[in-house]
């Protein structure tokens, strides 16, 4: 018991009963006998020393004992390897319903995407689960070793094996590989990989056809020359005379004596069709690594060409072909020696400012950005992402990855900017945040421009490479410079961005921009989308987000969509329209044999075991084995809130009223 004031008071409580009783039946008129007054004195003393004694609130500490029953996670694989397989019917909900009333039973089914399998991110159970019951066939294609996730798990697992291991008489098409952006009546190749099983002299036929209007663009021929065969095959035709999306279909003919399965011997794929490249000038003052960096990450878009030149020689008249140029690079420029070469004043243009670069030419071309220095030091700076920049999308990871590169080499100075210019990279100079741009954009007076502060460009690309095995990071940050720098104002005040091709299982996104008539984004009208496909027709409204427009349409079946968004601003209406496809990833019909060594892997590294589908009831009686988990909790309590000393009060109180009654007092 815990009384918060001190044990003295008590005797307060005990002096405070006994003066009631006393003044009630010691020096009270009373009739009662001797013997009688006692005992009701005494009854009277208890209840108001009781009562007293209540009214300090001491506390009552109390040991309560739960019992809570285990809780079993039962999850059902539901990707398209199983829905294939003879065990397709199969579920875990007639376990679930014997389990009930004896543990907690929580269900999962994976089907957030039929056509991968990521066995690993099926075992996120919710905390506190004591075991997990895993129905599938081990074939997995995506995440983690899903024996590392179990293990790391701590929990057993046991694994129901669905499917059949038995190597079928079969062929499948794997691993295709295409250029998905191709230009119009060009020679194309593509190349997949042939995978059949127990059909050795058997014969069949590929093809490559397109889809609309149907026509054979290719064909060979497959001799199945071994059991275990595989082996890979090059077809080539010419891509289409249309610009947009074309649907091809590569077909494998059923071998000769038939397959068990034919599911596996088609894949539709999807390639965009381009009438021309935009081209931009990468010109420099003096050669430098950073122009074939520039070169290299402006290409990796296949919508753009890239052409390096001096500006010496562009000055001198050496480059005729630059008036067809969409954009220009502009490499330590203008410098001391050279300006900006006249044919590139009049086309967008994103600068890389350098050493050489002579800043007070550069603020009198009024780009923007102007950077007052009045010393030739340089700075070194690294890069931080920031989160506001919303002229394009940009991915967090790509901007945080860029913080993680080795710092550029930038002029000293002090920066004022106009308004409009947005920083998607801020410079950092050692450990302090100087919030100047580093790299830079600006839509304004119907005219974009981009800005690089800082020379060493082809350190981020090699860096890129050495830390993340990939160049895409980089690539991605200049081919998202260069194709907002080169997109014209004023063509469509209203744009809407979307994938090309989407893959099967993931969901659609799209985003939009809306500029009102001074190049300034906003959301405020409301904006709209039809979508038309094969299967999937329906209008849309756009969600705001930040200062555009974010449309999720979720998963989408297979096939080609054209939509046509719009929107009123300023009582005009603005549209714009484009396509997309939605295309089936192959990668679980690929190979149905199912993998049960790798179930049987999970189960002994938890301390769970396999089953078959048929041995449900054994499985459940293990189950029911689990002990419940009993917890201990310390609570405490008013005394004056326990039911029991109000009862006790009550029967005093009433007993003395029954006395007093009897001996007709009252």
């Amino acid at each position: 018991m815990i009384l918060d004031y001190p044990w003295y008071f008590i005797l307060f409580c005990l002096l405070a009963g006994g003066a009631y009783a006393a003044a009630m039946y010691a020096w009270g008129r009373t009739t009662f006998g001797r013997g009688l007054r006692w005992l009701l004195a005494g009854l009277r003393f208890v209840v108001v020393t009781v009562i007293a004694f209540l009214l300090l609130g001491p506390m009552v500490r109390r040991s309560v004992h739960e019992r809570q029953q285990p809780m079993v996670a039962l999850v059902q694989d539901c990707s398209r390897s199983v829905l294939m397989s003879a065990d397709s019917a199969f579920s875990l909900q007639p376990l679930g319903r014997d389990l009930d009333g004896h543990i907690q039973v929580h269900h999962s089914a994976d089907t957030s995407n039929r056509e991968m399998s990521d066995i690993g991110a099926m075992l996120d159970v919710p905390p506190g689960t004591e075991a997990i019951v895993l129905a599938s066939d081990g074939i997995y294609n995506r995440g983690q070793n899903p024996a590392t996730v179990a293990e790391q798990l701590g929990i057993p697992i046991y694994t129901v094996a669905l499917g059949d291991t038995t190597t079928r008489r079969d062929a499948a098409l794997v691993n295709l590989r295409a250029n998905r952006i191709v230009h119009c009546n060009t020679l194309m190749t593509i190349e997949v990989t042939v995978n059949a099983n127990h059909l050795r002299g058997k014969r069949s036929r590929l093809r490559i056809s397109r889809s609309h209007p149907h026509s054979l663009l290719d064909e060979l021929p497959v001799a199945y020359t071994d059991d275990r065969f595989s082996s890979t095959y090059t077809l080539t035709f010419k891509s289409g005379d249309r610009p947009g999306l074309e649907g091809l279909t590569l077909t494998l003919d059923e071998a000769e004596g038939g397959e068990e399965t034919l599911t596996n011997n088609e894949i539709k794929f999807y390639v965009e069709v381009i009438d021309n490249r935009y081209k931009v000038a990468i010109v420099g003052l003096a050669p430098h690594p950073d122009l074939g960096a520039l070169k290299h990450a402006v290409e990796s878009n296949p919508n753009y060409e890239a052409s390096v030149m001096l500006a010496a020689d562009v000055i001198g008249g050496k480059h005729k072909e630059l008036g067809e140029c969409s954009m220009a690079i502009l490499h330590n420029l203008p410098s001391a020696r050279l300006p900006v070469p006249e044919g590139l004043k009049e086309v967008p243009q994103m600068y890389v400012i350098g050493m050489q670069t002579d800043l007070a030419r550069f603020n009198a071309m009024k780009t923007g950005l102007e950077i007052v220095s009045r010393t030739k030091k340089s700075n070194d700076l690294t890069a931080i992402y920031n989160e506001r920049f919303t002229l394009f999308h940009y991915d967090r990871s790509d901007g945080e990855a860029l913080g993680q590169l080795p710092p550029l080499t930038a002029p000293f100075g002090e920066v004022r900017a106009a308004e409009g210019l947005q920083n998607l990279l801020t410079g950092r100079l050692g450990h302090i945040d100087t919030r100047q741009p580093m790299v830079a954009a600006i839509a304004q007076g119907g005219q974009r421009r981009s800005f690089v502060w800082g020379e060493g460009l082809w350190r981020w690309r090699m860096s890129d490479y050495a830390e993340n095995k990939t160049h895409d990071h980089f690539d991605r940050l200049v081919s998202q410079l260069v194709a907002f720098t080169s997109q014209q104002e004023g063509r469509n005040r209203f744009v809407v961005e979307a994938d090309r091709v989407y893959a099967a299982g993931q969901d659609v996104v799209l985003h939009a921009q809306l500029y009102n008539e001074a190049n300034e984004l906003t959301n405020q009208p409301e904006a709209t989308l039809t979508l038309a496909g094969d299967s999937v027709k329906g209008d849309y409204t756009f969600a705001r987000h930040g200062e555009g427009y974010t449309l999720t349409l979720g998963q989408l079946p297979e096939g080609t969509y054209r939509y046509t968004a719009h929107t009123i601003h300023d009582g005009k209406r603005l549209e714009a329209s484009g396509s997309f496809a939605v295309e089936a990833l192959y990668l679980e019909q690929a190979d149905l044999t199912a993998n049960h060594s790798l179930l049987h892997t999970i189960s002994a590294l938890t301390g769970g075991r396999m089953y078959r589908p048929d041995q449900m009831e054994e499985l459940a009686q293990e189950l029911k084995q689990l002990k419940p988990t009993i917890y201990t909790h310390t609570r405490y309590g008013e005394l004056a809130g326990m039911p029991a000393v109000l009862i006790l009060i009550l029967l005093l109180l009433t007993a003395e009223w029954v006395l007093r009654k009897y001996h007709g007092e009252i």
